[in-house]
């Protein structure tokens, strides 16, 4: 099964993207990185050839999720997850997803789904310029799923 070319129409792009955190849709984002991996090492045995016999199953990692949102949407953020936390004023205690969703019409809907996250980092950078206020924050997270695939092995049930 190949890919689909494209000849009229729009493409996903950034105005294809909506963004959800803990269910509530958020539309002052700039941006949203992500990615996660499996390190996989491989085994060496006996031989002349001297090459890999076997590979480990490997380690599945997250890294650091970082969005950038304006700073009232920020704001509004920290509210919303303190909110959800036992005292009511801690915004980094509340575990909660992030949905991405990017749709055109004429093309399968793309969702990723960031699980387990807790914010654990905000950065302003404040500066003289056009542009608006953005603040920067890092999430941790804990998996990742594209259209409900998962980089790890899941045969035995995930996390």
């Amino acid at each position: 099964m190949g890919d689909n070319l494209r000849v009229n129409g729009n493409r996903l792009s950034w105005g294809s993207t909506s963004v959800k955190i803990d269910g509530e849709l958020y539309t002052g984002i700039t941006s949203v990185k992500y990615a996660d991996s499996r390190e996989r090492t491989m085994g060496y045995g006996m031989g002349q050839h001297h090459a890999p016999v076997a590979r480990t199953r490997g380690k599945y990692a997250v890294e650091p999720v970082t969005i950038k949102f304006y700073a009232e949407s920020a704001a509004r953020l920290r509210s919303q997850l303190a909110a959800s936390s036992p005292s009511g004023s801690s915004y980094g205690e509340h575990e909660f997803p992030i949905v991405i969703q990017m749709y055109e019409p004429g093309t399968d809907p793309i969702t990723v789904e960031l699980l387990r996250c807790c914010y654990v980092k905000g950065t302003v950078d404040q500066e003289e310029g056009p542009e608006g206020a953005v603040e920067e924050i890092e999430f941790s997270c804990m998996q990742i799923k594209r259209n409900g695939l998962v980089l790890f092995d899941d045969s035995a049930g995930a996390p």
